[in-house]
């Protein structure tokens, strides 16, 4: 879950003083709770082989999935989920934490070596630190279950069950979410939200992918052979998603996030024959960050990526959900702006050069340097949907850059908008 290294050799030991502390705190936590559950007693013999079948079929799931598994690893740089969480789960509930720590290094280790290993820039040290990571969450929700349901999950009453089982799967959840994201805090502060504990989609899939780590584990005490049923779900499951993340990084400009240019202009083409179908206005706002080139010969390539990663944000967030934002090239970016007249337009290009100059990036990741003045220019083109001859997307964007190149001409760090065209 950490940023990748360009050195495949790279050790934990060369890591930011943040995330090697953060590391090394996960992983002697995950190495004392094994401890500390196996003082407590060993695991559930009578329980060992169900757990054994779990740990097969997560295995097989993982081999019939592990190309796709490679290449969404090789392509995406936000947190995702993989399904050895179900399996984790179901043995932890079944035979305990130490049998649920022991499927979470197999499963991972099978993992690293069919698809991290391969991967560049996945540093071993980032593989054991997703391990100790499960196995902190297994025994944690291990610990949260079990003086609600001594006996196991299957022997709970039934009026208590549905209670335990949600106990197990939020506990799960909660503290695998918490030590992922804390990594990624301490490797990139410039991540958000959704950059740090993935989105919503992402975290749908992890909650459900747990759903059925539970009820697997009810289902193999119960009736172990019903447990077949569910590994073709499991499978689909994870190829669809698998799937999912190759659209999108198909889709999106992997420095920021956003869509590339081919994209954008086919979804923009798309939204303009809606508008002029239904007489709606649009714009296209071009922008441009100001003096970039000078930022990267001082502060290096390094800090003018965090740069565009930042105003990649501010983009995202001054838009709404339904517009379209992307990355024209280099340090240029193009938004598509659908029902919005010119003053409206207008108003939405000066609140993000606002939030662009109100960034303070510093080149240090201590923060000890002043932090660098990053300021944008943007061209507004507006069409009011109402003309009689139709305006491609070509015009608009050719229109938004004219005004883009005059509000240069006028000084930058300014917004020149008009028309692509009179108004009738």
């Amino acid at each position: 879950m950490l940023r990748r290294s360009s050195d495949r050799k790279a050790k934990l030991r060369d890591a930011p003083r943040p995330v090697f502390a953060t590391v090394v705190l996960i992983d002697f936590l995950a190495l004392a709770l094994v401890l500390c559950w196996l003082w407590a007693g060993p695991p559930a013999g009578a329980n060992l082989g169900r757990s054994v079948l779990i740990v097969l079929g997560g295995l097989a799931s993982a081999e019939l999935t592990w190309r796709l598994e490679r290449q969404r690893r090789q392509l995406s740089d936000t947190p995702h989920v993989n399904m050895s969480s179900v399996a984790i789960l179901a043995v932890t509930l079944v035979s305990g934490p130490v049998a649920g720590s022991v499927a979470a290094a197999i499963l991972y280790l099978h993992l690293w070596w069919r698809a991290s290993r391969w991967t560049s820039g996945i540093d071993p040290y980032r593989a054991v630190f997703n391990t100790s990571a499960m196995i902190v969450s297994a025994c944690a929700s291990y610990g949260v279950v079990h003086p609600l349901a001594p006996g196991g999950v299957a022997s709970a009453p039934s009026e208590t069950s549905a209670v335990v089982l949600l106990a197990a799967i939020a506990t799960f959840w909660l503290v695998n979410s918490l030590a992922v994201g804390a990594a990624i805090a301490a490797a990139e502060k410039l991540r958000s939200i959704t950059g740090l504990v993935g989105g919503w989609s992402a975290n749908a899939l992890e909650i459900v992918t747990l759903f059925l780590g539970a009820i697997t584990a009810v289902v193999i005490q119960l009736r172990p052979w019903l447990t077949l049923f569910l590994l073709p779900l499991i499978y689909v499951l994870h190829r669809s998603d698998s799937v999912k993340h190759l659209e999108i990084a198909a889709s999106t400009d992997r420095k920021t996030g956003l869509l590339n240019m081919e994209t954008w202009r086919c979804l923009a083409e798309a939204g303009l024959k809606k508008a002029r179908r239904h007489h709606v206005p649009v714009a296209v706002v071009m922008l441009d960050l100001d003096f970039f080139k000078r930022i990267n010969d001082t502060h290096g390539h390094l800090f003018g990526d965090d740069v565009l990663r930042a105003v990649a944000h501010v983009l995202s967030s001054e838009v709404r959900r339904t517009d379209l934002v992307g990355r024209f090239g280099g340090e240029e970016f193009v938004v598509f702006l659908a029902d919005v007249d010119l003053v409206r337009a207008t108003e939405i290009a000066e609140r993000i050069r606002s939030a662009v100059a109100a960034l303070e990036i510093s080149p240090s990741t201590d923060g000890t340097s002043s932090a660098v003045p990053v300021r944008i220019t943007a061209g507004v083109a507006c069409d009011d949907g109402y003309s009689d001859d139709d305006v491609d997307l070509s015009q608009l964007l050719l229109a938004a850059d004219n005004r883009l190149f005059f509000a240069k001409g006028q000084g930058r760090d300014r917004i020149n908008a008009g028309y692509t065209r009179q108004a009738r």
